[in-house]
């Protein structure tokens, strides 16, 4: 009997050596938030298209930039012809062999200005200002005329609209508050907007102001 009772008391504390070397659950770790996907890319032609357009009706009312701006006076002779800029990009990029004029909202605040420095030639160094917000240029280019060359720029089919808006640089979607944008022959369509690569790629190398400056005789 007592052999009996000491192998139910042996059993017991087996069982409850057991229970109390078995381990607690681990607690459920919290399962992350599923984040949302990422709210898409505006179209950007979308998203100018409206100021493009815009600019496309008013260029111009600008002031467009030529090769020899100071005309005669009326009372002395006819002022000059106008005669259109031929592109110095390469021929491959997007403003390469067309010809065109430029046209400037604020014309005033387009030329080059003087820091006080020297150039490496030891004349005055020029710099390009930052234009202001608002400023818009227009590049209205046409195709050449068979057989034109540097010395006669006729012009031959009219192309592409090529538009720089100036916003607040803290814009979104902008270069340095730079909106890039094309349009078609007649500005009736945009066909790119925004920070095009195609653009960016050269006016980046002018640095902040994104500006060469003016081209020809109107450059101070």
């Amino acid at each position: 009997m007592r052999l009996t009772y000491c192998l139910i008391a042996a059993c017991a504390l087996c069982a409850i050596a057991a229970c109390a070397a078995k381990p607690e659950p681990e607690p459920a770790k919290p399962q992350p938030e599923a984040k949302p996907d990422p709210a898409p890319e505006p179209d950007e032609i979308e998203l100018w298209r409206d100021q493009l357009l815009a600019v496309a009706q008013e260029y111009r009312g600008y002031t467009r930039l030529a090769d020899d701006p100071a005309y005669a006076p009326e009372m002395c002779r006819a002022p000059n012809p106008t005669k259109a800029f031929l592109s110095e990009a390469e021929q491959k990029s997007a403003h390469g062999r067309k010809l065109y004029f430029l046209w400037v909202k604020h014309a005033d605040t387009y030329n080059w200005t003087e820091d006080g420095t020297l150039d490496k030639d030891g004349g005055p160094a020029r710099k390009m200002p930052v234009q202001p917000v608002g400023q818009v240029f227009v590049k209205e280019s046409f195709h050449p005329k068979a057989g034109s060359d540097k010395q006669s720029r006729e012009l031959g089919d009219k192309s592409a609209l090529f538009v720089m808006l100036r916003l607040d640089p803290a814009t979104q979607g902008t270069d340095n508050g730079w909106v890039y944008g094309t349009l078609d022959a007649d500005g009736s369509t945009v066909t790119g907007a925004g920070k095009m690569k195609s653009c960016m790629g050269c006016h980046v190398d002018a640095g902040e102001s994104r500006m060469f400056g003016p081209p020809g005789a109107y450059s101070k």
